[in-house]
């Protein structure tokens, strides 16, 4: 929905990022009022952990609207975590609390000024050269989607953080950021999200329906003091999470300054009737209410609520927002998230399957009830794309070695591994890390059927050599015609060597 420059601001002397929207959106003729209205509010959020907005205009030579932001000179969170899951190992326990501790501050300090954030994401957090955690995008989904956001059955936010009252369909409230804000606690301590499917519907329905995997499962180090923290801002229920993100601060802050006696004292910290999929630690209570089946009333409720929210996006989707997307989009900066067009059918049903078989006492699961999305009429059914690819060759390999201000070929070389070809004008974007002076994105000029390769060619040029940061990264997303992304980004990883003299 947008797209992020770096330029330089000549008469303060300073580097500034500037968030151009797409056009399209202006189609809506309310934007500009809430574009406006909201920009303004971001504009006035004045925290170390938020950053800062220093104008917002439009442009009426280029039709845009852009914003323009405090330039943080640091990777995002996702891509360390991209960095740390390459390299077969997970963030320092101390760091997750820190930067979980940062973005709970700056949350605190904008819902006390009724600004919801509605994407928490690793991508929306940048880590300075300071070691600063600045917040980004706040405002942002209100400003694409407006006030009445759900009414047309889309989503707001990204599946792998997106709360369950979300993917209902509802626009959330500050709970939710706390939900989010508990994923991404979640991933730094686990090296991944809680839930994880082929499609974003499956993955809504995973945050709706299914327990939560257990942490000390994944990572048997963490503590047994902040493993409540992580279950209570998970809770499936908004009321059941913490109220107020402060108090989730202020527990952190109680690990961080290793006074975890204050976070495991009274009854605040008790965990929610949220199901996980192990029994928690001796260590910490597990109140009667988490082993109760839950009444089947909210199954038919959320059974039904997910077959409406399918329709909506369906309709929204693929019929009157269609003609409004211009033939390409390049994703930089996702908050609406549709469901890959390719899942969708003329016609959608909602099918319960059987109960799952009995789960023995001790395990404390209860009985969950699975949904899936099938056409009424299997034999019109198209293929299932799932998109995706393998690489199968790139030069220069992953961590070569280069000079510093030299210029670079990189060929990568990929395989379509799904059901469907990727159109002609298929795109690599640029998304995260260093850009090294290469083009905003790059065109295949080539239909790739599956099973079929192609070489994607890119010129670079190394950065000037830092001791302190001599291997860098930088982030490639495939991204079809439509904006429907392919895979996971292609991260291109270097080693600068200084150049005597």
């Amino acid at each position: 929905m947008a797209e992020v420059y770096k330029g330089y601001q000549a008469s303060l002397d300073r580097f500034v990022a500037i968030k151009i929207l797409h056009p399209f959106l202006g189609d809506d003729p309310e934007f500009r009022q809430r574009f406006e209205s909201e920009a303004r509010n971001v504009a006035q959020l004045r925290h170390p952990n938020i950053v800062q907005v220093y104008d917002f205009e439009f442009d009426p030579q280029r039709e845009v609207y852009y914003m323009v932001m405090e330039y943080v000179d640091g990777p995002t969170l996702r891509t360390d975590l991209m960095q740390y899951q390459f390299e077969g190992r997970l963030i320092a326990a101390e760091d997750a609390i820190r930067i979980a501790y940062d973005v709970a501050s700056a949350l605190a300090y904008a819902h006390s000024r009724h600004m919801i954030h509605r994407d928490i994401k690793p991508a929306h957090i940048i880590l300075d050269s300071s070691g600063r955690t600045v917040l980004t995008d706040f405002g942002i989904a209100r400003i694409i989607n407006g006030p009445t956001m759900t009414a047309s059955g889309s989503m707001v936010g990204t599946p792998a953080y997106m709360s369950p009252e979300q993917g209902l369909g509802q626009s959330g409230d500050h709970r939710s950021d706390i939900y989010s804000l508990g994923v991404v606690l979640y991933q730094m301590l686990t090296g991944s999200p809680p839930y994880d499917a082929d499609t974003p519907i499956a993955i809504v329905l995973k945050h709706i329906n299914d327990p939560i995997p257990d942490v000390r499962r994944l990572n048997p180090t963490i503590s047994p003091h902040l493993e409540p923290i992580i279950y209570r801002a998970l809770a499936k229920s908004p009321a059941e999470r913490y109220q107020d993100v402060g108090e989730m601060a202020q527990n952190l802050l109680a690990i961080k300054a290793s006074r975890p006696e204050i976070v495991s004292a009274g009854d605040p910290l008790s965990m929610p009737s949220v199901p996980v999929k192990q029994p928690a630690p001796p260590s910490v209570p597990v109140p009667p209410s988490r082993q109760a089946p839950r009444k089947s009333g909210f199954w038919a409720a959320t059974l039904l609520a997910a077959f409406s929210f399918a329709v909506g996006t369906y309709l929204a989707f693929t019929g009157i927002l269609s003609s409004q997307f211009p033939q390409f989009v390049p994703v930089v900066d996702l908050v609406l998230t549709p469901l890959p067009t390719e899942s969708t059918t003329d016609l959608l049903a909602l099918t319960t399957l059987p109960p799952l078989p009995a789960v023995p006492e001790e395990e404390h699961q209860p009985p969950t009830a699975t949904a899936s999305l099938m056409p009424l009429n299997p034999a019109q059914t198209p293929p299932v794309c799932n998109y995706s690819y393998v690489v199968l060759d790139q030069t220069p390999e992953n961590g070569a070695i280069y000079p510093e201000l030299t210029l670079l070929v990189k060929e990568v070389v990929i395989r379509n591994t799904s059901q469907c070809p990727f159109e002609f004008d298929t795109r690599l974007v640029f998304e995260d890390g260093a850009q090294m002076d290469g083009p905003p994105s790059i065109r295949l000029g080539e239909t790739v059927q599956p099973g079929t390769e192609v070489n994607i060619r890119l010129e670079l040029r190394t950065p000037a050599y830092n001791p302190n940061a001599s291997t860098i990264s930088s982030s490639w997303q495939l991204v079809l015609a439509d904006g429907t992304l392919v895979g996971a980004p292609l991260t291109f990883r270097f080693t600068i060597l200084d150049t005597p003299g």
